[in-house]
């Protein structure tokens, strides 16, 4: 299992995966490297080191929608260390969360292969994927009208995947293997695991190597924190995560804080996942900032809202316990996510580049003061109810 360790939601789905192949029978071992391999450490599975991308220099390509992060230099760096450890343990196959270079690996060292996908970064997506305003090219098209904004947008998509593919193809003529067409080449396997609801993410007729199994969670175990026993009777709870870095928390918090500071009404619990701190002013007393917290444990505890950074786990989270979000995406991924859930009218997506404390406080309050979102929300979580997301992927798994 090789996980992207500086991120939760790069971190969790493989973890309940190999939860899932464990229980089974099968020996499962991680490659990783960053702050979430204590995660990984906690759940009880063997860990070998990897080479990994420095987070900052990863956040920084992410943030601006672009995946060209790898040099031919640090691609050769990956699939040496890559080859090494599948040769060491012969597995009967491999599997990562938008590892590129595994799929190298993979191909030199004949091992099967499943890779686990965003949908809306695949070819199999369906639904509008337009420019994201946190590309360069999607700052210089927003005053284009969508009715050619929707064709830029597909032409550019793929120049830009055939682009970021040319590291990788360096590496395969010197290796003499068959270039690629496309990077999204690479973000399919032997078996390539779509972690969404498709009524979520939509997708055409699949081949049959890819499977959209539903979302895929899990929650590191954790007692439910004190602060939770300070919610009154009646009080309605606010969540906040923002994902594993954080950009915007300080600025959220503040906005909640002037917005709901001490409110009767509201309680709100702002969960850095032990991943960064808050440094900002001092905080009323409804409004609290933690470490790591179970979602859980507060989604399911009167909450009104969400406010999320519009990753795949918090979505689905929210809306698995029936709370509607409200959004700020810092990259394209989250954008596209945030776009599938205003269209499906399960919450609101704002603007992390233009956004102010008056274009939150109208997104948050239409969020709030409407019945109808918390309706749709609920009937959504009651069909992502019927979805086995990790015990489906390790059947697909086992069976490589």
């Amino acid at each position: 299992m090789f996980p992207y360790a500086n991120h939760l939601g790069g971190t969790q789905p493989l973890i309940a995966i190999g939860d899932a192949l464990r229980a089974a029978g099968h020996r499962v071992v991680f490659a990783a490297r960053g702050k979430c391999v204590s995660f990984v450490a906690e759940a009880g599975f063997e860990v070998e080191d990897v080479v990994e991308l420095d987070p900052r220099h990863a956040v920084e390509h992410f943030n601006r929608s672009n995946l060209d992060y790898h040099t031919s230099a640090s691609i050769a760096a990956f699939v040496a260390e890559e080859t090494a450890l599948i040769r060491r343990h012969r597995p009967t196959a491999v599997v990562d969360l938008h590892r590129p270079t595994l799929g190298l690996s993979a191909r030199l060292t004949r091992t099967p292969r499943a890779v686990l996908c965003n949908t809306v970064l695949t070819r199999y997506y369906t639904g509008e994927r337009l420019l994201p305003e946190s590309h360069p090219l999607g700052t210089l098209a927003r005053p284009v009208p969508k009715r050619w904004l929707r064709p830029l947008s597909h032409w550019a998509e793929k120049q830009l995947f055939r682009a970021w593919a040319r590291p990788y193809n360096a590496f395969l003529r010197q290796a003499g293997e068959a270039p690629l067409d496309s990077l999204q080449d690479l973000f399919e396997g032997d078996a390539t695991i779509l972690m969404d609801a498709r009524e979520l993410m939509p997708t055409g007729d699949l081949p049959p190597h890819v499977h959209a199994v539903g979302p895929l969670l899990r929650e590191a175990a954790a007692p439910a924190p004190a602060l939770l026993a300070g919610v009154g009777p009646g009080q309605r709870t606010i969540f906040v995560y923002l994902g594993s870095y954080g950009e915007q928390f300080a600025r959220v918090v503040g906005y909640l804080a002037r917005l709901l500071g001490d409110s009767d009404e509201y309680r709100v619990i702002a969960a850095t996942g032990g991943l960064y701190g808050y440094s900002g002013p001092p905080l009323p007393s409804n409004v609290v900032v933690t470490d790591y917290v179970p979602a859980s444990a507060v989604l399911s505890r009167n909450c009104a809202a969400m406010i999320s950074h519009g990753g795949r786990g918090s979505i689905y989270s929210a809306l698995g316990h029936g709370v509607p979000l409200v959004g700020l995406p810092n990259q394209g991924e989250q954008e596209w996510n945030l776009d599938a859930i205003e269209r499906l009218g399960l919450g609101r997506k704002l603007s992390s580049r233009r956004c102010s404390f008056e274009a939150f406080a109208q997104a948050l309050g239409g969020v709030l003061d409407d019945p109808a979102y918390r309706e749709r929300a609920g009937r959504f979580g009651d069909m992502l109810r019927s979805y086995d997301g990790a015990g489906t992927a390790a059947r697909i798994i086992a069976a490589l």
